[in-house]
């Protein structure tokens, strides 16, 4: 996880833009549209020397399932609107200076890593740098879950398209979750790091998902003392007890055992799930909000337009290894067949996603 950096300026709460202000740019840029929610004035750091501020909103955009620097994402296809256009939303937040004649014409575009919000620090501040930050990771759960604006200081988040299968029915798949080092007889709940598992259930009858439990597992994956849980002693929940279970509605997803839990056990559970995401579309947004910020006049609605000549991709940990998983992949084009960035700092990330 990426530690907790500075953000929104405590004095500048009052400031948020009541009416939204929305440009929407009349080339054939793929963002089509931006909507500014916040502007704050950003706290002066220990011997920062230029004045800056923090710009946020959201960036929507659209896919042409058919070029071919999309056609890797999994299933575009099944993503597509009735136009047969793919769309997005992704959050942004632009830290930059109050008078852009100060900037330094560099952009660092940084990856949120599970959606923690992420500012520039004051040395490139001091040189006049341009900082974005926005979004990819497009879960919608826990901590990326989509929201109705973006204030700054928020996590990121990006809303990409539920796969639906071409007649319109609903897409289901198996999945598995974990409950590791946990005790007692209240429901847990499916986590992934500090997100909940996506998906849920297409069915709570228990007999058409298998839970076990598990005594060790070694690094080479070999399993001993599993144990199959008959399916009348656990249910799908929203929480609550065995016995009193609460409804399962919304993430995350949680299961109620009969007995309570064992934190010297694992359980794993699989189960259908419905209503996937084309996750790859995250891919995509990131570069083409990237490639905005950089190549879109002011005109267009661009608060930087017309100011940034390079720009280098950053990102730490899972944000990194984004970053090595994005350039093997071919985003570092964009739609009208332009280099989105000029470097890339993939920090402490030695795989790819």
């Amino acid at each position: 996880m990426l530690p907790n950096l500075p953000h929104r300026p405590a004095l500048a709460g009052a400031a948020v833009v009541a009416a939204l202000l929305a440009w929407t740019p009349q080339t054939e840029a793929r963002v089509t549209k931006i909507v500014i929610d916040d502007s704050q004035p950003l706290a002066t750091g220990t011997g920062q020397t230029i004045a800056y501020q923090q710009i946020s909103g959201r960036a929507f955009g659209e896919l042409n399932p058919n070029d071919p620097l999309n056609r890797i994402i999994q299933d575009i296809e099944l993503g597509k609107d009735p136009d047969g256009k793919v769309r997005y939303v992704a959050s942004f937040v632009l830290t930059k200076p109050v008078d852009m004649s100060q900037a330094s014409h560099l952009m660092w575009h940084d990856v949120p890593n599970r959606g923690t919000p992420l500012t520039i620090v004051v040395a490139e501040r001091n040189f006049g740098d341009v900082g974005l930050a926005s979004a990819w990771q497009g879960d919608n759960s826990g901590g990326t879950a989509v929201r109705a604006t973006q204030l700054v200081g928020d996590r990121h988040f990006v809303q990409v398209p539920v796969a639906k299968n071409p007649d319109g029915s609903t897409v289901t798949g198996l999945v598995f979750g974990r409950i590791v080092n946990q005790s007692g007889l209240d429901g847990q709940p499916l986590i992934v790091q500090t997100n909940p598992v996506p998906y849920l259930p297409a069915s709570l009858d228990t007999t058409k998902a298998t839970l076990v439990s598990r005594d060790h597992e070694t690094m080479e994956g070999v399993v001993t003392g599993e144990v199959p849980i008959h399916s009348s002693d656990w249910k799908f929940c929203g929480g609550g007890t065995f016995a009193a279970p609460l409804a399962l509605t919304t993430l995350p997803v949680q299961l109620c055992l009969n007995g309570g839990f064992d934190r010297n056990k694992l359980y794993q559970v699989v189960y259908t799930a419905k209503d996937p995401y084309v996750l790859g579309v995250g891919f995509a947004a990131w570069r083409d909000v990237g490639s905005f910020f950089k190549n879109a006049s002011k005109e267009e609605g661009n608060p930087v337009g017309g100011s940034i000549s390079h720009s280098i991709a950053r990102g730490v940990s899972q944000s990194g290894n984004f970053l090595r998983g994005w350039l093997h992949l071919g985003f570092n084009q964009d739609e009208a067949g332009r280099q989105v960035h000029d470097g890339m700092w993939p920090i402490i990330a030695g795989r790819r996603i």
